[in-house]
Order: C-alpha cells, then structure tokens, then sequence
C-alpha cells in the first residue's frame, strides 16, 4: 500500500528555540499583540509504500532517529493516510 506521510518535528520543550524568538520578537516590532512561546519548526511529507499502517509507522519512526530528528533537542509527530483518500 502507498501512505501519504507527514512528520512535523519541533524543539523539545525546554530547548531554547532561537528562529522562535526571532520570529516572536519581529512580528512584535510589526505590531502583532499577543504573542508568546512561537516555536519554529520542521515539516517533512513523503509517500511510503509499506504493507500496512503500523509498518509505515515503523519505517518513518526509524527514519526520524536515524536521520530526521535530533532527539535530543527535537521532538517529532507522525502522521499516515493512505494516498488517495
């Protein structure tokens, strides 16, 4: 079967996101209120043929340790459709 594929990796809480500050501190000089904690971070979408959900899920949890999350800063959220739907 072929999924569609997306992993959304963020800094872990507690890691100090410097892109996020940046982010925070200009949209505040260009007068956006309200903001707090903006987080700044990754999103990576693939297909992937797998023979079901649980083994496309298997497969990208092994590729975000291997490759695309650094777990010790980062964290990361899967999530699998079937292409097609």
């Amino acid at each position: 079967m072929i999924f569609m594929a997306e992993v959304l990796i963020t800094p872990r809480e507690g890691v100090l996101d410097t892109q996020g500050k940046a982010v925070e501190k200009t949209l505040t000089r260009l007068g956006y209120k309200g903001l707090s904690e903006v987080r700044v971070g990754k999103i990576v979408r693939m297909k992937i043929e797998a023979a079901g959900e649980k083994e496309a899920i298997v497969d990208l949890e092994s590729m975000c340790s291997d490759l695309l999350c650094n777990d010790l800063v980062e964290t990361y959220n899967i999530s699998v459709k079937e292409a097609g739907q």
